[in-house]
């Protein structure tokens, strides 16, 4: 019974996935996202629900328009996949694993507990809430991964809804004074690196949307997991950075004679592997990085794991 609820719910979030793929394309375009069929960029026919079928459609059609034959972006499935893999992790932190990270972990877990016995409603409250954060978070992770920006609307809604989610917590979980002001400080306090980041730097080393993204990392983390998340983003986003900067020319160098080791790898000259050396994100010392990716992984590596990584040994 649980694998099928959770496969369920994994359609459910690939579902949920293909409509964000509409907002990611859509957003600060003339394109309306609540209307309009969805079209082939490339021929402009209006695509028939067989052509929407989350996953499905992409593998069934070999990652090709059905009329014209041009390619496909991989962001399509990607983000169905990724959309339905953190609805299933989500579902199973709420309801079938002891491990539940509600109420930023800063408030007695026997009242957690107890409120959720007592009024189950408030566990599904916060789960809708949670599946809607990681919705979001889902756009603003491919939207600046393409644009190197994060739209004011979507991280503004999950700041909104972690802080509605937060001053819940306090009611219902028979919050301290002093709890309820580290709770609501928590977001402004870990924002505030970014924020001077930014400030100092005249938006060179850090954009003032990372500092907002920031918000929802404190809120929904709290202050200590959320410092955390920050570090392991920094972090992450070093080993991604220069791991593909080290791939990329490693791949460079081999494809010629003229490198340090003086050798020709012919496997390299292949034609899939060069496509794969073409699609791989160009990144130099001085690029500008999209950083929130990383501070979303961050979050979701303490959300399910906690502040210590190395929890199996």
């Amino acid at each position: 019974m649980t694998i099928l609820i959770l496969i369920i719910i994994f359609l459910l979030g690939s579902i949920i996935g293909s409509f964000l793929n509409v907002v990611i394309f859509r957003l600060n375009t003339n394109l309306s996202i609540s209307h309009g069929r969805s079209k082939c960029f490339s021929c402009n026919r209006e695509l028939e629900p067989k052509d929407l079928v989350p996953l499905f459609s992409f593998l069934f059609f070999k990652g090709r328009c059905r009329t014209c034959k041009s390619k496909i972006s991989y962001q399509y499935p990607l983000v169905e996949l990724g959309t339905g893999i953190i609805f299933v992790l989500i579902t199973y932190s709420y309801f079938f694993s002891n491990t539940i990270f509600i109420g930023n972990n800063i408030f007695n877990k026997g009242l957690v507990l107890q409120a959720f016995t007592q009024l189950s409603y408030i566990k599904y409250i916060f789960y809708i809430m949670d599946l809607a954060l990681a919705s979001l978070l889902m756009c603003i992770f491919v939207y600046d991964f393409r644009h190197k920006i994060i739209p004011d609307k979507l991280v503004y809604s999950g700041a909104v809804l972690m802080l509605i989610k937060i001053i819940a917590c306090l009611f219902i979980f028979k919050a301290t004074s002093m709890t309820i002001i580290w709770a609501l400080l928590a977001g402004p306090l870990v924002a505030f690196p970014f924020a001077l980041f930014w400030v100092v730097s005249g938006g060179r080393w850090m954009g003032l949307g990372d500092a907002k993204l920031a918000l929802i990392v404190g809120w929904g983390l709290g202050l200590g997991y959320g410092y955390t998340a920050l570090m392991y983003s920094f972090w992450i986003g070093a080993i991604a950075i220069i791991g593909l900067m080290l791939m990329r020319e490693m791949l460079d160098a081999f494809s010629t004679h003229d490198n340090a080791f003086g050798m020709k790898i012919k496997f390299l000259h292949n034609k899939k592997l060069e496509y794969f050396r073409n699609k791989l994100p160009s990144y130099k010392l001085r690029s500008e990085i999209p950083f929130g990716p990383f501070m979303i992984v961050a979050f979701y590596m303490i959300y399910f794991l906690g502040r210590n990584l190395l929890w199996w040994i």
